[in-house]
């Protein structure tokens, strides 16, 4: 079986993740972050997007 290499996964929008860390930060939201929802809906992005950003921000990137 010949393997495909596939390309990490791209980083988020800047955009939404200062819109996450907002939240993040004026909601005094404990880590680890295990409400993405609830992050999403006031962030105003989607619940994917919410996960990718709090991922990325704990990858250190």
């Amino acid at each position: 079986m010949s393997g495909i290499a596939m390309a990490p996964p791209a980083a988020p929008p800047s955009w939404a993740v200062q819109r996450v860390t907002t939240v993040i930060e004026r909601q005094g939201i404990p880590v680890p972050i295990r409400d993405a929802k609830r992050i999403a809906q006031k962030a105003g992005v989607s619940k994917s997007l919410a996960r990718r950003c709090i991922h990325y921000m704990d990858s250190g990137k």
